[in-house]
């Protein structure tokens, strides 16, 4: 091969290597992860004042209760409290003079809010400033023989929900329940409250309170159709 053949052949090489390093240089990768934690939501509900030690009442006895409920999360929260008292169809409930009264159906026991309850023989309560009472509270169940009361945390504007940041404790919902003013039923066929076990659950319920889809996202109906699922927060 002649001396200007090499020539060019070595030439022409090295023009390939050329393009393909500028091939390799122009194509090039790259990516970008984000890294997210979701916040914590934790409610709690407290009973500061109340003692397992209770196991037996008499009628009219007031017993330490007051519902609470504290955000152990780290976000925002938005909280509901259901109280569920049993009631008796047959409940025989006596007068101040000792006389009996007409059986109704009344739950076993009244609450106590700042020394006061609610005196009237119907399922009425009364419960601490800053929880309002959701509309058609309470809801009787037939199946179960409770009444069901909903509340919401509001604080002073009863129209809207108040925020309960990380660490922050609700008002207490109530202070002392007190049970009804009961006898035995007369005829041994009928229900009696003497000797029955009485079970008063309380139940707290949250939810954030940012993104919730809705304007009206701070008003205590609309909140709770959202936490409950049976609508969108609108």
């Amino acid at each position: 091969m002649s001396p200007k053949k090499r020539i060019l052949l070595i030439v022409s090489a090295g023009v390939l290597l050329l393009i393909a390093a500028m091939s390799a240089m122009l194509s090039s990768s790259d990516e970008v992860s984000n890294r997210f934690r979701s916040g914590k939501f934790d409610i709690m509900l407290e009973e500061p004042s109340w003692s397992s030690s209770h196991d037996k009442v008499v009628p009219n006895e007031e017993l330490p209760k007051d519902p609470q409920i504290r955000n152990k999360g780290d976000v925002d929260a938005f909280v509901f409290a259901e109280v569920i008292v049993p009631y008796y169809d047959e409940l025989v409930t006596e007068n101040s003079d000792g006389t009996g009264a007409a059986k109704k159906s009344l739950p076993v026991v009244k609450f106590v809010s700042g020394g006061s309850y609610d005196t009237t023989e119907t399922e009425a309560q009364l419960v601490n400033s800053g929880w309002t009472a959701m509309t058609g509270t309470p809801v009787k169940d037939e199946e179960n023989k409770v009444f069901r009361y909903i509340y919401a945390y509001t604080g002073a504007d009863a129209a809207s929900m108040e925020t309960v940041a990380p660490d922050e404790v609700t008002g207490k919902l109530f202070d002392a329940v007190r049970f009804c003013n009961a006898r035995e039923s007369e005829a041994d066929t009928e229900p009696f409250i003497e000797n029955k076990s009485v079970n008063i659950r309380v139940n707290a319920r949250g939810i954030q309170t940012e993104y919730l889809g809705a304007d009206s996202a701070s008003e205590p109906e609309s909140v709770w159709a959202f936490l409950s699922g049976s609508g969108e927060g609108a």
